[in-house]
């Protein structure tokens, strides 16, 4: 089914850090010279329902056409386990093929992209959350008997030639300490990018709901990780050598990033949810500290005040903010032809905004100039290879849509 759903013109304003509403430094591209046809604004988007899924959570489109879906059930207890993440394959048409086997053993799976030689070496990467009874039982609900210490990991997955059955799979990474969360999501991140030269894995790890260990070097906790692809650390990232630090950590100070991805000129942004409001659109430099939990743009949610951002305060100020919160969770810069008024902006999805959020960045500034309302929590989005948008809406509905311009 294909429904016709009206793009909103953001009616966002600027404001500062402190004010509560969504912060944003106005900052217009430079015009090019060289005169150009203007894209035609696009006011509203068909949506075509193409598959259905129980829990999914990311995406990947193959050479070929077709897409990886994963998926990642609700967080496991020992009195109430669940069974392991999927991975799909899917056609555009909409078939969807049973689980693939051979991954590792997991208690839900997260991001999946593709080694940018793909082409060549069948290679793509998973996250995903990995169980252990026997870690440590570390964090602030580490008493509660009924759940397993669990970590964020990633996986290198080579797939067989015809890209339907997993030949083999090796973790390359895995998030240190494993943390007894609490119920709900335990807040794990997840999201990965690779470098524009294809050299670089970058990985987005969440707090894990913990808040002091954030701020320290020794854990992955809450931070931004740079590695080879085969696991290796780079011996020039920025905490190497530092005496007791983790080396492969880029960034720290981070909540819960779900958006991770390079914009054409090589720049690395993240978005990540804040507390009760808060929720942050990051321009990511190596050794950068975001703040959590000593600063935020939200508050608590028992209502205790957090302090704010402010020059000076040796934290990395957000580009743009939003409160109250879209927690945002997808991440991409677009690049087509069929949205021409939308190519080098970034398309930010929503849980709680249920919808798109364009931004527009000019350097280290970035403005929310529109949003695009689906009426649902929407999980993940990538480009289709036409240009076309595709998206995942979260669970109970959990749809794949294909989103193209109408009229």
């Amino acid at each position: 089914m294909t429904v016709s759903i009206l793009v909103l013109a953001s009616c966002s304003g600027g404001g500062s850090s402190g004010s509560g509403g969504v912060a944003v430094v106005p900052s217009a591209p430079t015009p090019s010279p060289t005169p150009t046809p203007t894209p035609t604004p696009i006011t509203a988007v068909n949506a075509q329902a193409v598959a259905t899924f129980v829990a999914p959570w990311s995406m990947a489109f193959l050479p070929d056409g077709r897409i990886l879906v994963t998926e990642r059930p609700p967080t496991a207890t020992v009195a109430n386990p669940v069974e392991s993440g999927r991975l799909h394959i899917v056609t555009q048409a909409g078939v969807v093929s049973a689980p693939l086997t051979g991954l590792p053993d997991n208690v839900g799976l997260l991001d999946v992209v593709l080694d940018p030689a793909y082409g060549s070496n069948r290679t793509i990467y998973i996250s995903f959350m990995e169980r252990d009874p026997a870690a440590a039982r570390f964090g602030r609900n580490a008493s509660d008997a009924t759940v397993d210490p669990a970590g964020l990991a990633v996986a290198r997955v080579v797939l067989s030639s015809a890209a339907n059955d997993v030949v083999s799979a090796t973790v390359i990474w895995r998030q240190f300490p494993k943390v007894v969360a609490f119920a709900g999501s335990g807040e794990p991140g997840g999201r990965m990018a690779f470098s524009p030269d294809g050299n670089y894995l970058f990985i987005a790890a969440g707090d894990r709901q913990e808040f002091e260990p954030v701020q320290s070097l020794d854990n992955t906790l809450g931070k931004i990780v740079r590695i080879f692809p085969d696991g290796r650390i780079p011996t020039d990232n920025p905490f190497v050598g530092r005496a007791g630090a983790k080396p492969e950590i880029w960034t720290l100070g981070h909540r819960n990033p779900y958006g991770l991805a390079f914009n054409a000129s090589g720049q690395l942004w993240e978005n990540e949810h804040g507390p009760k409001g808060g929720d942050e659109f990051n321009l990511i430099k190596p050794g950068a500290n975001y703040g959590w939990p000593n600063v935020s743009y939200g508050d608590n949610y028992d209502g205790g005040l957090i302090p704010k951002p402010a020059p000076g305060d040796g934290f990395a100020m957000s580009a743009l903010f939003w409160t109250p919160s879209v927690a945002p969770s997808g991440l991409i810069f677009y690049s087509g032809s069929l949205f021409a008024d939308w190519r080098g902006d970034a398309i930010v999805s929503g849980l709680q905004s249920k919808g798109l959020i364009r931004v527009r960045t000019s350097g280290e500034a970035a403005a929310e100039v529109q949003r695009l309302d689906l009426g649902a929590r929407i999980r993940s989005i990538v480009q289709g290879p036409d240009g076309s948008l595709w998206v995942l809406e979260d669970q109970p509905t959990g749809r794949l849509l294909k989103l193209t311009p109408s009229g």
